[in-house]
C-alpha cells in the first residue's frame, strides 16, 4: 500500500472556514475538493458533487460553531449526495443528550444521505445512533450495499475494531464489474481487500488531530488507532482511498497544526 497525490489540481486553492468556538485559537476547518473517478459511471452522474460528513463527535469539544460554519456552507454549495462515515455523537458523558436528530435533519441532497456507524458510535450506542440517523431520513448502511436511483453502488462497511464488520456480505450483491464508493469508518478496509476495485471513504483518524513534530502524526495512528493511513488518498492493489480529517474533536477538546476537513468530491467517469 501507498500514499498517492490528492487529485483536483484543476480546482481553485482549498477554501477554509474559520470559527470561533470558545478555544484560544480560531477553530479552522479547511474544505478540500477532489476528484472521484468511478469505472463506468452512470453519464447523468458526470461532475455530481458529493460531500463527505465524518468524525463529527458531536456533544464534546464545544464545536456547534463549527458544525453551524459547515452547514451553513452545504446550503451554499448545494451537494448532489452525503455520504457520512461515523462517529457523529461522542461517547463523553456530555454528549449523552446531544440532540443530534436536530443537527441531522437539516442535512439535504437530492440524491440521497447515506452513513455508516463508527467506533465511538457503537461506544454511545448505535441503536440510539440508529434512531437519530433514521429520524433525519438517512440510509444507514451496516455490511450492505446498494444501487442507487442513478446507477451508483454504495458498499457500507460497519467499524472494523467496535463494531460487527461483515465484509463479504457487505459486498455480497455488488456486482463483479461495478466499482463501487465504499463507505468505512476505519481506513485499514483498504488492507482487507486489495483485490476489490473500489473507492474507499474514510475518517477516524482526525490527520492526528494535535500535530506535533514527535511523536508524528502517523506513529499516532500507528500505535493508538491501528492503521497505518493519516490523511488523503492511497491506494493498495485495485483499492483507492480518501482519509478525512473529519470536523469534531475526541479525547482532547482542540486541534493543533491539523485543520478539520470537510471533502467535496466530483464524480467523474474512469477509464476501464
Amino acid at each position: 500500500m501507498r500514499k498517492v497525490s490528492p487529485q483536483g489540481r484543476r480546482f481553485p486553492p482549498r477554501a477554509l472556514l474559520s470559527v470561533d468556538c470558545g478555544h484560544r485559537f480560531p477553530y479552522v476547518i479547511e474544505v478540500s475538493e477532489n476528484l472521484l473517478f468511478v469505472r463506468d459511471l452512470p453519464s447523468d452522474l458526470e461532475g455530481a458533487l458529493v460531500a463527505q460528513i465524518t468524525d463529527l463527535h458531536a456533544g464534546f469539544g464545544n464545536t456547534d460553531a463549527a458544525f453551524e460554519a459547515v452547514w451553513d456552507y452545504l446550503e451554499k454549495v448545494c451537494p448532489d449526495m452525503l455520504l457520512l462515515t461515523g462517529d457523529y455523537i461522542d461517547d463523553h458523558l456530555t454528549a449523552r443528550h446531544y440532540p443530534l436528530a436536530d443537527l441531522l435533519c437539516r442535512l439535504k441532497a437530492p440524491l440521497g444521505i447515506y452513513a455508516v456507524f463508527g467506533n465511538h458510535d457503537h461506544r454511545a450506542g448505535v441503536a440510539g445512533v440508529r434512531k437519530h440517523l433514521e429520524a433525519a431520513r438517512i440510509r444507514l448502511l451496516c455490511n450492505e450495499s446498494l444501487c442507487t436511483p442513478f446507477g451508483l453502488w454504495l458498499v457500507g462497511v460497519d467499524d472494523l475494531h467496535e463494531g460487527h464488520p461483515d465484509v463479504a456480505r457487505a459486498f455480497a450483491d455488488v456486482p463483479s464489474t461495478v466499482m463501487p464508493v465504499v463507505l468505512s469508518h476505519n481506513p485499514r478496509l483498504i488492507e482487507l481487500i486489495p483485490d476489490q476495485e473500489a473507492v474507499i471513504l474514510s475518517g477516524h483518524t482526525h490527520g492526528g488531530q494535535i500535530c506535533l513534530p514527535f511523536p508524528t502524526p502517523a506513529m499516532v495512528c500507528r500505535f493508538h488507532l491501528g492503521c497505518r493511513q493519516v490523511a488523503g488518498w492511497y491506494e493498495n492493489g485495485r483499492a483507492r482511498l480518501y482519509v478525512s480529517r473529519g470536523i469534531g474533536v475526541t479525547g482532547y477538546p482542540m486541534r493543533y497544526r491539523c485543520p478539520a476537513e470537510l471533502a467535496l468530491f466530483r464524480l467523474q467517469a474512469a477509464e476501464a
